[in-house]
């Protein structure tokens, strides 16, 4: 951890703009404060949009790092002169203090507070800090009116700061799901022009599928959790409204009933239940259309809400896909925890997608065989070789790379994945195309790099062939290989001309706005 000591912090200062360059330092997120420079922030009133930034991004390394002893220089910057520095000195309070007393401090403040930019910031700390003293001066305070249109936004800021600081101060019961109380229609979300996949893998578990689209289908069941035995679906929805308009008063009459009663028939517990909005699709302003829908929804109580907005700690979400007139709301689910990949404890940038991976086995399997010997010549993390090993029992899982950032993240899956009974697999850091085994494999898998990954099509056009020409070494004659990649004209040009191997099958399918191809090959 980088230690941001006062000789630096000074250095950087003199600069010209140098708080500006500090605070915008890629770094600065894995920076500690010491005691001494904190000290001189809030002392000398120096520096202020690093240590605004650093309240922000660095919640849990300021509460590790900051000595008790310095609380009281933070509590006296709350009557310095300077608006800044009582601004950033009553975020910090609000990180670091459970205290009542400094609830009265900042309650003081807040109502002899006379410059409107520095109230956002004292009713969050109020809400931080939480408890029945913060939640009453809450609900006893109300933000003066705007005296003219140049007051307009800090108005909206504080209107804005003290619906999140009533939230955040509420005591929020942990409220159980139960089970579901009847019937349910759930979408799911599956891999583009996956979905048979995923509705062939259902039937198997006893559920039938319907409405089957390119990359969803829908169940009706009461059986929740026993949708989670099924491995090829992003996520699990609850339709509430299809075919609406987004005027906010209108859905809000539609989606607050259907939540209300929705988490009190499966969930243990008492309101109120706390959600976020989630906007997908055609909006030019996400975030006003959120507060709008948000403000609908709350203008439907009179009395204490049974569901509340609670973006930074939420129970469910209220997916809307807008689309006009003809958009789409669902409510998923966050009380349940998705544990189907629990192996990805690290993950690289290119890691594939896991419901993605099972998807593509699932494509394959009629070709796999258990208690196969397996090999990924460019493993990533293991996401592709673990899916393989949940997928059937694995007499041994191999797994290479030239990277050894992503060995070192496959590593420390394989344990994770041993949890949940797949078979240790065996990872070497290596180029593929000199790695040497002493046995043919039977099954090779590879979520192969794409241009835009390793640089060029070029750089692809070098590696595919090398690959393709060093399958047949790696992989016995009867075995498969399972290739998966963006650079598709590439790769079925190049087997065609390798008479090694033979193209079973091929799939187009979609992945973060790309458009790859399976292809299943057999050695000959």
């Amino acid at each position: 951890m980088r230690r941001l000591t006062r000789d630096r912090i000074k250095y950087e200062l003199e600069q010209p703009n140098g708080s500006a360059a500090l605070a915008g330092d890629p770094g600065i997120d894995k920076i500690a404060l010491c005691d001494e420079t904190l000290a001189m922030f809030l002392e000398e009133g120096i520096g202020s949009s690093l240590l605004a930034r650093l309240a922000k991004s660095r919640t849990y390394m300021l509460r590790m790092s900051m000595n008790p002893e310095l609380i009281p220089t933070v509590r006296n910057a709350l009557a310095s002169e300077n608006p800044k520095l009582r601004r950033n000195s009553a975020r910090l309070l609000g990180l670091i203090s459970k205290d009542e007393a400094d609830t009265q401090l900042l309650a003081r403040s807040l109502f002899t507070e006379d410059t409107r930019f520095v109230r956002p910031s004292l009713l969050l700390a109020l809400g931080a800090i939480g408890g029945p003293g913060a939640q009453a001066v809450l609900d006893a305070y109300e933000p003066a009116p705007p005296a003219d249109e140049t007051e307009q936004k800090h108005y909206d800021d504080e209107c804005e700061a003290l619906k999140l600081a009533r939230v955040t101060a509420m005591k929020h019961e942990k409220h159980t799901f139960i089970g579901l109380d009847k019937e349910y229609e759930i979408e799911l979300m599956a891999p583009d022009q996956l979905s048979e996949r995923l509705k062939a893998e259902l039937e198997e578990l006893g559920f039938s599928a319907y409405d089957i689209k390119r990359d969803s289908l829908k169940v009706k069941t009461n059986d929740y959790l026993g949708l989670f035995d099924a491995r090829c679906f992003r996520e699990a929805l609850f339709p509430i409204v299809f075919g609406t308009s987004l005027r906010p008063d209108r859905l809000a009459a539609k989606v607050r009933p259907f939540m209300e009663r929705f988490m009190k028939a499966t969930h243990e517990g008492t309101p109120p239940y706390r959600y976020r909005i989630e906007i997908e699709g055609e909006s030019t302003d996400t975030t006003a259309l959120k507060k709008e829908i948000r403000d609908a929804i709350d203008a439907g109580y009179q009395k204490k809400p049974e569901i509340v907005n609670a973006p930074s700690n939420y129970e469910m979400e209220l997916r809307i896909v807008s689309a006009g007139n003809a958009s789409r709301v669902y409510l998923k689910l966050y009380t349940v925890k998705d544990e189907r990949f629990a192996y990805r404890l690290e993950t690289i940038p290119a890691s594939m997608n896991p419901s993605t991976a099972a998807a593509v086995l699932q494509l394959a399997s009629e070709y796999l065989t258990v208690n196969a010997r397996v090999i990924d010549p460019c493993c990533g993390s293991g996401t592709l070789l673990f899916e393989r090993g949940l997928l059937s029992p694995c007499e041994t899982l191999t797994g290479v790379d030239i990277a050894h950032r992503a060995i070192d993240a496959a590593r420390r899956n394989a344990e994770a994945a041993v949890r949940m009974g797949v078979k240790l697999a065996k990872f070497v850091c290596n180029d593929i195309i000199r790695f040497e085994c002493r046995r043919p494999y039977d099954e090779l898998i590879c979520n192969l790099p794409f241009g835009h990954r390793v640089g060029t099509h070029s750089s692809c056009a070098l590696l595919y062939d090398a690959l393709l020409k060093k399958i047949p070494e790696l992989v016995r004659r009867g075995g498969i290989a399972v290739l998966y990649t963006m650079e598709f004209t590439l790769l079925k040009n190049l087997i065609k001309e390798n008479p090694q191997l033979e193209i079973l099958k091929q799939e187009r399918t979609e992945s973060g706005g790309l458009m790859p191809m399976i292809f299943i090959l057999r050695v000959k």
